[in-house]
């Protein structure tokens, strides 16, 4: 067996850093949405206006139209750097999204309307979109398939440390320094990320450092991928026809609107549920979010590691992924209960459980795209796909703010709850075995779909 050195573990640890910062980047709105000092520069309130339960309504379905727009650009943007990363290659395709998403930033600091809010959150998700279709080619690149199911894992966990950073950090700048500061202050860890990625990545034949017997570990199964050249990459219009991309599709749309909901609206539910026996603010989200987030860390890594353990056990990668998704759905169905709670710390418990499990369908539905297409499309598919979870988060997130100002949170929870179940239920019906695409020129493939 080949000796591995452990350079590309220094890879996924600066991918886990670039991924920290873009969700600090875009978490920061979340955390400064319960300031009331920003609820009444968005509604355009004098500062000593007192806010009554009609303002609060009108500033949830402002705030889920921002967040819409957000999510607009963010499915957008996924078509556009899928292309473009696969085309200029991952380092220079992260720079632009690292370098977009940063100036947006800054701007939000400076920005005063529900119209201005919504132009610099879609110029953020616009930058934002090129994290994963980035990350994960970068995966392609740099692991070799019996890996990139734990890389991945440890991949999606930088999107938790993100959260656990934005809440320990943002609540203190928001109550010492103001809203705006505290974008001021993202947007400055976004052009430090900038420089480091610019500055530290490559590919594996690119770096003078890479011993060969583990450019030789990583490189082992590369061959197995479709042919790297530009005549053999997938377009979107092939992409479509192959069950292997609606798979993809599917394991985002029945995702992606549930850790978006997460994402935004829960220290707005923590702060304002009635039910509950205990209450967070900006004083006091630290540890409450730190639990649940490191929780869900845990589970990106472990629900990664399990399916990885599976397959180096002999279990066929469609056995162990679809096992491991299952065991992911069933762990989210009670997160419906939390919206009717009363123990703060038991909704806390299952909102931690429901989030590392989310995390852990999040990690094996990435990497089954590191594995089911050719290196070459594998930014391309993931941003197609992941372009589908942004349109449905989109319409979801454009829903929310109506459902919550007019019936309350349980509908949300409700849906959070059953959403992973139907969608490993329309995978399997889609594609009962997991298999690689194999281009035209290498065999015919059975799962391409008739056009």
């Amino acid at each position: 067996m080949l000796m591995k050195e452990n350079y590309r573990w220094r890879i996924i640890a600066l991918l886990f850093l670039v991924t920290t910062i873009n969700y600090v980047d875009r978490q920061a709105l979340s955390f400064v949405m319960t300031d009331e000092g920003f609820k009444k520069t968005l509604l355009g309130l004098a500062p000593d206006t007192l806010l009554t339960d009609e303002h609060l309504k009108l500033f949830r379905i402002q705030m889920g139209l921002i967040d819409s727009a957000f999510k607009a650009a963010y499915a957008i943007g996924f078509l556009v750097v899928g292309w473009l990363i696969d085309r200029i290659g991952t380092k220079k395709g992260f720079a632009v999204g690292i370098a977009v998403w940063s100036v947006a930033s800054i701007a939000s600091a400076f920005v005063s309307t529900v119209g201005q809010f919504k132009l610099v959150r879609a110029l953020l998700g616009l930058g934002e979109s090129a994290n994963f279709p980035s990350a994960i080619k970068a995966i392609s690149e740099w692991f070799p398939k019996a890996e990139r199911s734990t890389a991945t894992g440890i991949l999606n966990a930088g999107s938790n440390m993100g959260v656990i950073v934005t809440a320990l950090l943002i609540p203190v700048l928001v109550q010492q320094y103001g809203w705006r500061v505290s974008f001021l202050v993202s947007a400055v860890l976004g052009v430090l990320m900038f420089v480091l990625w610019w500055a530290s990545y490559a590919r594996p034949e690119e770096k003078r450092t890479l011993t060969p017997a583990e450019y030789a570990y990583i490189s082992q199964d590369q061959s197995d991928d479709a042919p790297t050249g530009e005549t053999n990459r997938l377009s979107w219009k092939e992409l479509l026809r192959y069950r292997q991309t609606w798979v993809f599709i599917f394991g985002k749309i029945f995702a992606d609107p549930v850790w978006f909901f997460y994402l935004t609206w829960l220290p707005d539910f923590l702060s304002t549920n009635s039910l509950l026996d205990h209450k967070l603010d900006l004083k006091n989200f630290g540890l409450t979010f730190l639990i649940i987030y490191v929780a869900s860390d845990l589970g990106s890594i472990f629900f990664g590691w399990m399916a990885t353990r599976l397959i180096r056990y002999g279990w066929s990668e469609n056995r162990a992924r679809k096992l491991t998704l299952l065991t992911c759905a069933l762990a989210i169905t009670p997160v419906y209960l939390t919206s009717s709670m009363h123990s703060f710390t038991l909704m806390v418990t299952l909102l931690a459980l429901a989030m590392a499990a989310h995390q852990g369908w999040s990690t094996n539905v990435f990497a089954m795209a590191a594995t089911l297409f050719p290196s070459n499309s594998v930014a391309m598919a993931t941003g197609l796909g992941s372009f589908f979870g942004g349109i449905t988060s989109m319409g979801v997130a454009a829903a929310t703010g109506y459902i919550v100002a007019l019936f309350g949170y349980r509908p949300m929870f409700i849906f959070a709850s059953c959403s992973y179940l139907i969608g490993l239920l329309v995978i399997h019906v889609v594609l009962p075995v997991l298999k690689p695409v194999k281009l035209p020129a290498d065999q015919p493939n059975e799962a391409a779909l008739p056009i």
